[in-house]
């Protein structure tokens, strides 16, 4: 009874210390983009980094992603400056929402991992902002049609008048 009690603890100081060493190189200290109320609009995105401990070689990669959660309408990826402890460094890049499939609130995610991969080992941070997308294509055919059928119909009033002598 007594080596599984003490097996337990064991276990649970291990992965409190692996936690805690995993958690310690850097942190992102904020991350906002622009909200995009109009079809066509730019999204700023921005981020903040702090380095706690040194860090070479590392990046941050963003992804948008709808509001279904799942499909990932952009991604962005920036190497990070060599930083010492204590050092910070800016990031920001723009995008537009014609690509995105809906109205909606979409989420922003940072991911800062160590040499190029995308396992977020320094930090990861999500927040989120509302877009309008573009009409899209088959909306904007409608309307073309829509518009080519009112002419059509009014052809006869852009007629160009004989001049009377």
């Amino acid at each position: 009874m007594r080596m599984p009690a003490m097996l337990l603890a064991a276990v649970i100081a291990w992965l409190t210390t692996t936690v805690a060493l995993a958690a310690g190189d850097g942190t992102i200290t904020s991350l906002s983009a622009t909200d995009a109320p109009n079809p066509g609009q730019t999204i700023t995105i921005s981020a903040a980094f702090a380095a706690i401990k040194n860090i070479n070689n590392s990046n941050v990669y963003y992804e948008l992603i709808a509001p279904d959660g799942t499909t990932v309408v952009a991604t962005h990826t920036t190497s990070a400056p060599s930083l010492q402890a204590g050092d910070t460094f800016n990031d920001t890049w723009t995008t537009t929402n014609t690509s995105f499939p809906t109205a909606g609130t979409y989420t922003l995610r940072a991911c800062w991992s160590n040499g190029n991969s995308t396992q977020c080992q320094i930090d990861q941070k999500t927040t989120s902002f509302y877009s309008v997308p573009t009409l899209g294509g088959w909306l904007s055919l409608a309307g073309l049609a829509l518009l080519a059928w009112f002419l059509w119909r009014r052809r006869a009033d852009f007629r160009v008048q004989a001049a009377k002598s």
